[in-house]
């Protein structure tokens, strides 16, 4: 049996070749070709070849398994990232084509030496352009909240000195589901992975602009130092727009160093609300990000203690929706 989660083959780009034959001295080059580039070329075929060799790694798939999971009925190959995320489904590929996708792979990341960084995780393409565009949309048409913070006052209050930044809930459930969708696909098992914690509940996402002309920027701050957001472990803070559309507006977090982080359009930054950051300024243009908050069960019970306080007093609590079970 092939398992692409264990740790001798995981790691790397994998290349499943499902366009029938392949010739073996094609496959070789090809292989050699891909090596060259951490990616490993997998050929995918309903029978063993009689004389497979050593150089190209074979998988048996009898009843085109791969194929019907990646929604593929022709001849293709699938491409998996280094992260074990789907990357691209190539229809009739060639040779060339996949060095060419391999190598932009490649050439995401240098191999640079890491001196100081803030204990964050950093993930690309978690949601997609186009529902990018709708949340944007929605922004622009609800209503809109100015510079909200929770102080050890009240769970919501506006506060310019600490915050320049305009928000609208995600309170449209049409919008909010495939949000969530994306999430629970992409952002939970990474939490899962990288820090070995189950999230449960998804805090109300909102959508928040920073903008240039009212200082675009958000102080430094803990996320979880009130009464009323002690139950928060993770912030995540998703970029919806793309970087040449906006100067400035990077998170930082000072305690690690100077560094400032900016995912890509689509990306996210995930991190411990007890870790010090900040947003500088925008100097220009417009950032636009989705902004909400992420627990395990454990502080589950302490969440609905003080929305049950909240809602006794007449005010609104902080509004969860839905969970990443």
């Amino acid at each position: 049996m092939f398992d692409s989660w264990d740790q001798t083959v995981s790691g790397r780009v994998h290349v499943y070749w499902l366009s029938g034959s392949l010739e073996a001295s094609v496959a070789e080059r090809l292989a050699a070709s891909l090596a060259a580039l951490e990616t490993e070329l997998h050929v995918v075929a309903s029978v063993a070849p009689p004389a497979p060799g050593n150089a190209v790694s074979w998988l048996v798939d009898q009843s085109s398994d791969l194929g019907r999971a990646v929604g593929m009925t022709g001849p293709c190959a699938v491409v998996v990232d280094a992260g074990g995320r789907l990357a691209a489904l190539v229809p009739e590929p060639t040779a060339d084509g996949l060095v060419a996708l391999a190598t932009k792979l490649f050439d995401a990341s240098m191999p640079a030496v890491v001196q100081a960084q803030a204990p964050v995780l950093l993930l690309d393409k978690v949601v997609e352009p186009s529902l990018c565009d709708k949340l944007i949309d929605h922004w622009r048409r609800g209503d809109k909240r100015m510079d909200s913070v929770a102080s050890a006052a009240a769970a919501s209050s506006a506060s310019a000195d600490t915050k320049r930044r305009i928000d609208v809930p995600v309170d449209d459930a049409k919008l909010f589901m495939p949000l969530r969708d994306c999430l629970v696909r992409r952002v939970m098992p990474a939490i899962l992975q990288v820090f070995q914690t189950r999230i449960v509940q998804i805090e109300m996402p909102r959508i928040g602009c920073y903008d240039a002309g009212s200082g675009g920027w958000f102080r430094r701050h803990r996320d979880n130092t009130t009464r009323y957001t002690a139950h928060r472990q993770f912030a995540l803070s998703i970029n919806l727009n793309a970087a040449e559309d906006y100067d400035g507006g990077e998170v930082r977090f000072p305690e690690f160093g100077r560094q400032l982080y900016r995912p890509p359009a689509g990306g996210a930054v995930v991190f411990s609300c007890g870790l010090l950051h900040e947003v500088v300024p925008v100097t220009r243009g417009r950032r636009f990000g989705v902004f909400t908050f992420l627990h395990d069960q454990s502080r589950d019970a302490q969440y609905r203690q003080m929305n049950a306080e909240q809602k006794a007093l007449g005010t609104q609590g902080i509004r969860m929706r839905g969970t990443a079970d």
